[in-house]
């Protein structure tokens, strides 16, 4: 006799969909684990306006369901407005030129979609958060008798050994709004950190990505063309699946390791604003930042360590409909 299979997760995803966002957003509406109950929207790596029209036109090439997409933040807490180079493309998803959609995003706040999302939930939700963390930030100082109601956050952020991507010190969602990020890591909740350390080994070779534009299904033709334009882009025979490696350490946590470590996010600074500062000592040398820090910082769950093989699987076989090689070694 079979097992009953258990319940699809229910998941919020709060993205800046340029087109890594767009591959985590395509495997979230590929898997049978999770129930997408809904997205919300904030200033990232593109402005607001354009997340929202990149967010409804994965929808449609998903042919997913009527969900709710909600606007949210146009700034960020204190930083400055910073839009990224054009690595994305002009309409931030690798310039692909996709149809415009007919869905339309709900008329509530990112913010207070959250809170209806939550109160209403029948069990808890884990937010799986993509983008910078204004929204997150937000809702947990404005909300807090729901914090319980949030059964895990995924954040793809920060490092743990790694070097930033936006500074050398500091990773792009963490950076955009450092207080946010510090609000958010301070909160209590139980996060865990998807790093720059582990985004950088789940990648899709060229060859690979050929077989998925090969492929009759849209997303797969879609996700293959997204790819190609990050190969091209950075000149490089392999393209991160990048932020849908945060989405796939929900699908199957057991393919990513971490240690529970105290975090601060580092507010002043020139070169350093933004860093995610991991307490890697040993456990007995961490009481010493008691001295230095008041509050003491709070742990997070720093996962550092991914079975780059089992993402790219899984990414290949929900996302492309193709089996990619399942043994891990050097790309």
């Amino acid at each position: 006799m079979e097992a009953p299979m258990s319940q699809p997760i229910p998941v919020i995803l709060d993205v800046d969909t340029g087109f890594d966002d767009a591959l985590a957003l395509l495997l979230a509406l590929r898997a049978p684990q999770l129930e997408v109950l809904g997205i919300t929207c904030v200033v990232g790596n593109q402005r607001l306006p354009q997340v929202v029209t990149n967010t409804l036109k994965i929808l449609d090439v998903a042919e997913a369901p009527e969900i709710p997409v909600a606007a949210g933040m146009t700034l960020p807490l204190l930083e400055p407005l910073r839009m990224p180079m054009l690595l994305h493309g002009r309409d931030g998803m690798a310039d692909l030129g996709l149809p415009p959609s007919s869905r339309r995003p709900v008329e509530v706040h990112a913010v207070e979609f959250l809170r209806q999302a939550l109160a209403a939930a029948s069990r808890p939700v884990t937010l799986i958060a993509l983008a910078p963390l204004t929204n997150i930030a937000v809702f947990l100082r404005m909300y807090p008798e729901l914090h319980s109601r949030v059964g895990q956050l995924m954040i793809m952020g920060g490092t743990y050994a790694a070097a930033g991507n936006t500074t050398p010190l500091a990773e792009f969602n963490i950076r955009h709004d450092p207080e946010a990020a510090a609000v958010v890591l301070a909160s209590g909740l139980p996060i865990r950190l998807y790093t720059l350390d582990v985004f950088r080994r789940v990648a899709i070779r060229r060859k690979e990505i050929e077989q998925f534009i090969a492929q009759p299904d849209p997303v797969a033709q879609v996700a293959g063309r997204i790819l190609r334009h990050s190969c091209d882009y950075f000149r490089s025979d392999r393209a991160l699946i990048g932020d849908a490696g945060a989405v796939a350490a929900v699908i199957e946590p057991e393919g990513v390791q971490g240690e529970q470590l105290p975090i601060t996010v580092e507010l002043g600074g020139t070169i350093s604003r933004g860093q995610t500062a991991v307490d890697r000592r040993p456990p007995e040398s961490r009481a010493r930042l008691r001295e230095w820090c008041e509050p003491a910082p709070a742990e997070v769950d720093v996962i550092h360590t991914v079975d780059a093989a089992r993402y790219r699987a899984l990414f290949g076989q929900l996302v492309g409909g193709v089996e990619l090689e399942s043994v891990n070694r050097k790309m």
